[in-house]
């Protein structure tokens, strides 16, 4: 444990000086203030890891100090000690949020005991606090709503976001979840956590909720603790991307078809320009005729096979980055 810092509060000169003393031996840094209002002044300008003080002093007592300590760092442990110790104050010290109460001469390996406990408590707290305040600030600019429910959706917490995520700028506990309650019934009952996405049809928003179940052993009740984010943008920029790609895949296409369809017709438009020079019914013109009657078949199996495709295949064609491959995109 690094040195901790002890604000040590007692009018009695030789007590203050004793206590001092022990604790610097216990390998505590130690300012010791005979006056409660000068400790309270020492308080303001310097952190202290724990304050320990008597409880009867001249001006202002224990319990008083102790309530104005708590309004500057509310995680301060204070331990309180008197030499008249009675049960009505211990209560009155506790409830008003000591660490501790202690009666005069204090045993020094408790009074040690008691300080690193108090001092491993304090860093816990604030760690936590941190923590907290750290992931609330998280949640709240990332505009996720937090939400605590019961099994069958009645909302019992939830932070700020969560209203304006569900559409009210009203108080949202007591409502009913407008999810799919049958998911946070299976939560309940398997204990695993669901994610889910969930399409509000009034404002067109698009929501990803994550489900998992709250453990609480000062609540035995089920209850539902859920993330919710709304991702309609997300959903927009998928809808986006798909649209491209479909429209990437129908262009392709159109190269294809248009590729395919400009041999033969370019040979069907030589063959009659061809026919035109020609005697009818010589050698020469039969022969033409034939060509052109395998471009037409041609033409009609490309049109079978545009009828026939079933999947997306592509194959290289120079100059490009490819076209569909209608041949293999045709089922067979």
């Amino acid at each position: 444990m690094s040195l901790k810092k002890i604000l040590l509060v007692d009018d009695d000169e030789d007590i203050l000086t004793v206590l001092k003393m022990r604790l610097e031996i216990m390998g505590f840094h130690v300012t010791a203030c005979n006056n409660p209002i000068k400790a309270l002044e020492l308080f303001e300008k310097e952190r202290f890891n724990l304050v320990l003080t008597d409880q009867r002093m001249e001006g202002v007592e224990g319990i008083e100090l102790l309530a104005k300590l708590k309004q500057i760092d509310p995680f301060l442990p204070v331990i309180i000690m008197t030499a008249f110790g009675k049960v009505d104050d211990a209560v009155i010290s506790m409830k008003r949020g000591a660490f501790s109460y202690l009666e005069k001469p204090v045993n020094p390996e408790e009074l040690e005991e008691i300080i690193r406990k108090a001092v491993e408590i304090r860093e816990l707290e604030e760690r936590i606090s941190l923590e907290r305040e750290l992931w609330g600030k998280v949640i709240s600019q990332i505009g996720a709503g937090l939400l605590i429910c019961d099994t069958d959706g009645k909302i019992v917490w939830a932070n700020n976001a969560a209203s304006s995520l569900l559409g009210t700028d009203s108080d949202v506990i007591g409502l009913m979840l407008p999810f799919n309650h049958e998911v946070l019934e299976k939560v309940a009952i398997d204990e695993t956590s669901h994610t889910f996405e969930y399409f509000e049809p009034e404002t067109k928003r698009w929501f990803l909720i994550s489900a998992t179940k709250r453990f609480d052993k000062t609540n035995p009740e089920h209850q539902i603790a859920i993330l919710v984010l709304e991702i309609s943008k997300l959903k927009e920029a998928q809808t986006a991307i798909i649209e491209r790609e479909r429209l990437a895949g129908v262009l392709e296409m159109a190269g294809a078809v248009a590729h395919e369809f400009s041999q033969p017709m370019q040979a069907i438009l030589l063959s009659s320009e061809l026919l035109k020079t020609l005697d009818p019914g010589t050698e020469n013109s039969i022969n033409v005729l034939e060509r052109l009657e395998k471009q037409v078949e041609s033409l009609g199996d490309l049109v079978h096979r545009l009828s026939d495709i079933t999947k997306y295949a592509r194959k290289k064609y120079p100059g490009t980055s490819g076209i569909v491959d209608l041949k293999k995109a045709a089922s067979s």
